[in-house]
């Protein structure tokens, strides 16, 4: 099945970096969306595929929509190697936070250079000297960049900003933290409103540096009453893996508001369905309209949970196969669809959830063990005797015969191994009919092996 360009287009990547030309027109914002927008530091915690980076996305298109304007920076934190001393580590931070500051404000100018222009001469001095301080990097390098959206105007100032000589307005060996309020003066008198700045980088450094984030986060909260300033706020979309911590350490504190990212049933039908009506072009498509089977839906609230991407991921193959047919798809369609892109099946290992698509299954007793063995060899086929032994019965080994300790004979346990398996199948596949093979749990018949299939 050849997926059209509109249905790869607005149902390909699902990466919100690479949409951010038309987000807008798909997006909903959260119900709390109108508190995160408020002048204070917001914290948003979410769990994987809940919609984090279309919401950063959204807050700053929201953001450069304000009048009077807000300087918006974004933060792409480098975490240094070591554990540092608390205060030796807030002043790193600070320092990265206003080099991004630094480029954001250039990048501003150079857009609109009458902003600079127009500023009383001690805001233009303070800023001069501000950009040469903590701009790092190459200062031509940053020009080449600037020049691609600046008129010749815009160009000439920052040129100036960054190769002449600024004044020295502060010692050399000064403090970060103690020209904040200097910042934020001279960014009113700039007539910018004050000055958000968002954390970004944070999601790929949690897949490779979970733990030196999570020590940055912790310091960096624990440190916030050095960027207090009226003006001056963070904004941060982060995973919710890090809550525990963060409340356990006590860093949550009323410097931040606090948001759990999370969404409604009918909330993800209306994010869905805005997708729908961009990659159709038909803004009467409803998703129980792909298709005939009222099953669907409860296959899709089952399996997408409650993410935006779940919803959007399972929706696609349905979708595809009613622009294909142009009308609702049947029963039978509907299930070959899903059956060639069937949810994938994983386990978080530490936690013990099992997740089939997006949304949790819940398992417990010898049909979790069962999974488990099966999730971890889930490379290889496992023979029912291991299956006994090491999963259900715990064993480090498997008893070969009758002199062997803890050896059973076969007839005892092969029936009700059999019947935990079956009722595994029945947890986890939704497609049970008579004669359709299933897609996790797989015998081999004629070998007395169980393969685990479709897992991640």
């Amino acid at each position: 099945m050849t997926s059209s360009p509109n249905l790869s287009r607005y149902f390909g990547s699902l990466r919100a970096e690479t949409e951010a030309a038309w987000l807008a027109q798909a997006y909903l914002p959260p119900r709390l969306f109108g508190q995160m927008v408020e002048p204070r530091s917001v914290l948003v915690m979410g769990e994987e595929g809940s919609g984090k980076s279309a919401l950063e996305l959204y807050l700053k298109e929201y953001v450069a929509q304000q009048t009077p304007k807000l300087l918006v920076v974004s933060w792409r934190l480098a975490i240094p190697d070591g554990v540092l001393p608390s205060g030796q580590a807030a002043e790193l931070f600070i320092s990265q936070a206003m080099g991004s500051l630094s480029f954001a404000f250039l990048k501003l100018i150079a857009c609109e250079p009458a902003t600079h222009s127009n500023a009383p001469v001690w805001a233009k001095d303070f800023m001069h000297w501000f950009v040469q301080a903590y701009l790092h990097g190459d200062r031509q390098y940053h020009l080449s960049r600037l020049a691609d959206g600046a008129d010749a105007e815009g160009l000439a100032v920052i040129t100036r900003l960054l190769t002449e000589p600024s004044r020295e307005l502060f010692p050399r060996d000064f403090l970060p933290s103690t020209i904040l309020s200097h910042l934020t003066s001279a960014v009113k008198a700039h007539g910018l409103d004050g000055i958000w700045v968002f954390l970004e980088n944070l999601d790929p450094l949690l897949r490779i540096s979970p733990e030196p984030l999570e020590n940055f986060l912790v310091n960096f909260l624990s440190t916030l009453d050095l960027f207090e300033e009226d003006t001056f706020f963070f904004k941060i979309v982060t995973s919710s893996k890090f809550e525990y911590t963060l409340k356990a350490r006590g860093v949550l504190t009323r410097r931040f508001s606090v948001y759990q990212l999370k969404w409604s049933e009918e909330e993800l039908i209306c994010l869905t369905e805005k997708r729908i009506a961009l990659a159709a072009k038909r803004d009467d498509l409803s998703l129980s309209h792909l298709c005939k089977d009222p099953e669907w839906m409860k296959w899709l609230r089952k399996y997408a949970g409650h993410s935006p991407r779940g919803w959007l991921e399972l929706t696609r193959p349905i979708l595809d196969a009613y622009l294909t047919k142009r009308k609702p798809i049947t029963k039978h369609e509907w299930l070959d669809a899903y059956r060639q892109s069937p949810p994938p099946l994983r386990l978080d290992l530490e936690t013990g959830r099992v997740f089939i698509g997006w949304g949790e299954a819940a398992l417990a007793g010898i049909g979790y063990k069962l999974l488990r063995y099966l999730y971890e060899n889930r490379y290889r086929p496992c023979t029912k005797s291991e299956l006994y032994y090491r999963a259900h019965k715990g064993l480090d080994y498997e008893p070969r015969s009758k002199d062997d300790a803890n050896w059973e004979d076969v007839k005892g346990w092969e029936g009700s191994l059999d019947t935990a398996l079956y009722r595994l199948r029945k947890d986890v596949e939704w497609d049970t009919r008579d004669g359709v093979a299933p897609l996790y749990i797989i015998s081999e018949r004629g070998k007395g092996q169980i393969r685990l299939e479709n897992a991640m």
